[in-house]
């Protein structure tokens, strides 16, 4: 599944209204309930959903937990949204939080979406608020709120201080972020007004689905939910010259996140996918998953020694070589500048820079 976190975009004049959220459903009987009140159009409340794939209307949006609704209307349930809730929070962080007993569901309800396509009996999901069109929402980070945010130095062979390195190091070498540096596959780049060198990072995010604490390798990666494309952006002088590695890489909007969270179940193999970043249409970086000196397994492996991995924390896992700090010429983000980051089968996050006024 591509999960998502999205905000419903305020109605244009003249538009579709937003709809209150009223908690029981109003007539109609259970082969016909009265979808109006199941509606969820909720302007700037960010909710958990999903990305249609396939078929006629591929690439919406589908409100999981108000499909959910829907479907439990259908099935008779006395109370459809409270239910729901239950079942499938709408809530992404929530979500995450009880990963294994929600996800079932939400396969469930993606599954009951995909198969009401083309049926002349099928519930009418858009009116519902069940279905939407992506320009009716503004996607957010898929971890809008981490818990924390690991990051990996140098670990791609040619990259950084790794790059005189001959011989493989005994353990990652880990740092932590702000999640308060966490953006979103639409939000802006800003570089701040006391930074002339802000750099970019293409990495894979591994996302955190299942609690553990001193994971072996092998188990590792069962303890994930999924993977998203990350950037992790650094104010290179205070990271460097000034040895401010945290607030050089906890700026605000630092960590653009997304577009979606692809469920683990759907990469086989972290350690083999392609990883291109480009700026302005220059690439800039261009890399294999399976380069990484440490692999994901063997970071969360590492990590859990010394902390416990909690649900939605996100764990980043390095950058290929390329990023501007190792231009002979340094590369430094400008105003204007668009940075897309492309990973196999995760997508690609695309972000627009903008230096903040004075």
């Amino acid at each position: 599944m591509h999960l998502v976190c999205f905000e419903h975009r305020p109605a244009a004049p003249g538009g579709r209204p937003a709809t209150a959220d009223r908690r029981e459903v109003q007539g109609g009987d259970a082969a016909s309930p009265n979808l109006d009140t199941l509606a969820a159009h909720w302007p700037g409340r960010r909710r958990l959903g999903a990305l249609l794939a396939a078929g006629p209307r591929a690439g919406c949006v589908v409100d999981l937990n108000a499909a959910l609704a829907v479907q439990l209307a259908l099935d008779d349930a006395g109370a459809p949204e409270a239910e729901a809730d239950s079942l499938l929070p709408p809530d992404p962080m929530r979500f995450l939080r009880r990963f294994e007993a929600s996800l079932p569901h939400a396969r469930s309800v993606l599954a009951f979406v995909e198969g009401c396509a083309g049926r002349w009996d099928a519930p009418d999901l858009a009116r519902a608020g069940a279905l939407l069109e992506r320009r009716e929402v503004r996607l957010a980070a898929p971890v809008p709120s981490p818990g924390k945010i690991v990051g990996v130095a140098d670990n791609y062979a040619g990259h950084g201080a790794d790059q005189a390195r001959a011989t493989r190091p005994p353990e990652p070498v880990l740092f932590l972020e702000a999640p308060s540096a966490v953006a979103g596959p639409e939000d802006d780049i800003v570089i701040p007004a006391v930074s002339e060198q802000t750099d970019h990072e293409g990495e894979l995010a591994a996302v955190i689905g299942r609690r553990g604490r001193d994971l072996c390798v092998a188990q590792a990666l069962s303890h994930v939910a999924g993977y998203a494309i990350a950037n992790d952006v650094c104010a290179r002088e205070f990271q460097g010259r000034r040895g401010q590695h945290f607030i050089g890489k906890s700026c605000d909007g630092f960590t653009p996140l997304g577009p979606a969270l692809v469920t683990a179940d759907e990469i086989d193999d972290p350690q083999d996918l392609a990883i291109t970043t480009r700026i302005s249409g220059e690439t800039m970086q261009s890399a294999r998953t399976k380069e990484m000196i440490f692999s994901v397994a063997e970071i969360l492996a590492f990590a859990s020694r010394l902390m416990t991995l909690e649900p939605g924390d996100v764990v980043l896992t390095g950058t290929p070589s390329g990023v501007g700090m190792e231009r002979t010429s340094p590369r430094w983000l400008r105003d204007g500048d668009v940075v897309e980051i492309e990973i196999e089968r995760l997508g690609r996050l695309h972000n627009y820079v903008r230096r903040a006024g004075p």
